[in-house]
């Protein structure tokens, strides 16, 4: 099991590349594990592609498959069917995380913009059931533009849905740009918290805000975002998830390669973590 004090690197950071670029990268950084985006790398995507190919190259570096990212669910009325972004499949997901033996996924909620926290409850908890016969626990990330939109609706929506194998995915940039703050995580239950995504924020919002979000976040401690406070409480609380480098920024990828890329991240977090 990976800690509070391991880094994992997200394959999405890094643009997803090749398998063997990505277990080198992870490697070069000095990470304990990689989160997967199954929509880049399952073989109905990706052919050629091959899981096991996957898991004994991981296993062979002393990488640990984390998680995936992640499976989206519509919430409420007004479902205009799957997929809602780049995103695999829900049945691709779980197919994927049997043959590659991860321990979680993460779940993004979407909906129209009548979506109730009962609805999303309801859709989330249906969610945890359909993972938990795969025996995977589940991360509910929120952000400003869905239903839950900050730490506290998320939080409820958690508990309202009472499922064992549920959590809180904290992703930065979604906090930063929110209505909440980082000082909300001292309302919870450091269990609760069964993922982090660190990335920092520049200084003024992005005229684009989602492509801002896809393609131009900024490395740990370089931004706006109080990444000290965020980590000074999940330390409080006592939240054991590792740390997950999601910091996209296309531009750098392109310029310097994923292995350079992933190394730059690692020793931002770890500076930070230090």
């Amino acid at each position: 099991m990976l800690g509070p004090k391991d880094l994992v690197l997200s394959s999405g950071a890094i643009e997803n590349p090749p398998v063997e670029t990505l277990v080198e990268a992870a490697s070069a950084g000095g990470y304990r594990g990689i989160t997967l985006w199954p929509g880049a790398y399952h073989p109905n995507h990706h052919p050629g592609c091959d899981p096991k190919e996957l898991h004994a190259r991981c296993d062979g570096a002393g990488l640990v498959l984390h998680d995936l990212d992640a499976i989206v669910v519509w919430a409420g009325p007004d479902d205009p069917g799957a997929p809602y972004y780049e995103e695999a499949l829900e049945r691709e997901v779980y197919e994927m995380a049997e043959a590659l033996d991860v321990d979680g996924v993460t779940l993004l909620l979407h909906s129209s913009p009548v979506a109730s926290v009962d609805a999303a409850s309801a859709a989330f908890a249906a969610a945890c059931d359909r993972a938990a016969e795969h025996g995977l626990n589940v991360h509910l990330e929120f952000g400003r533009a869905r239903v839950p939109s900050d730490i506290a609706e998320a939080a409820r929506v958690v508990e309202q849905a009472g499922r064992a194998n549920s959590g809180l995915m904290i992703d930065a940039w979604h906090v930063h740009w929110g209505s909440g703050s980082f000082a909300d995580l001292m309302s919870l239950v450091g269990s609760r918290v069964t993922g982090v995504q660190l990335c920092d924020a520049p200084e003024t919002e992005p005229a684009d805000y989602g492509w801002a979000t896809r393609h131009k976040r900024v490395v740990p401690g370089r931004g706006a975002a109080d990444l000290r406070t965020l980590l000074r409480n999940l330390n409080a609380i006592g939240c054991e998830a590792p740390i997950c480098l999601e910091v996209f920024d296309t531009s750098r990828v392109e310029e310097i390669g994923p292995i350079a890329w992933a190394c730059e991240l690692a020793d931002a977090a770890r500076a930070l973590l230090a």
